[in-house]
């Protein structure tokens, strides 16, 4: 497994608002990244959709070789979360 984190074209809208908007990204096993930025920028919304605790609007998420909206078990079993509150 080359990439443990990829997204294409990941976009998520509630309605006519669009807050994460065609994020392409991928993460190689070893590296740390970190999401940085005000608040409303969509760094919630981009880890919530990496864990398939919310569906894309559009694009595709693979977390450890797995699609966390079709297999979510396989994902949560494998990935810790811990929000702020």
């Amino acid at each position: 497994m080359d990439h443990v984190i990829e997204t294409h074209g990941l976009t998520k809208a509630y309605g006519t608002h669009t807050v994460v908007d065609r994020l392409d990204l991928e993460v190689r096993a070893g590296e740390v990244f970190g999401f940085l930025g005000p608040n409303g920028a969509g760094k919630s919304t981009t880890i919530l959709m990496l864990l398939g605790l919310t569906e894309p609007s559009a694009g595709s998420v693979r977390v450890l070789g797995f699609d966390p909206a079709r297999q979510p078990i396989e994902v949560k079993t494998r990935v810790g979360y811990m929000p702020e509150n």
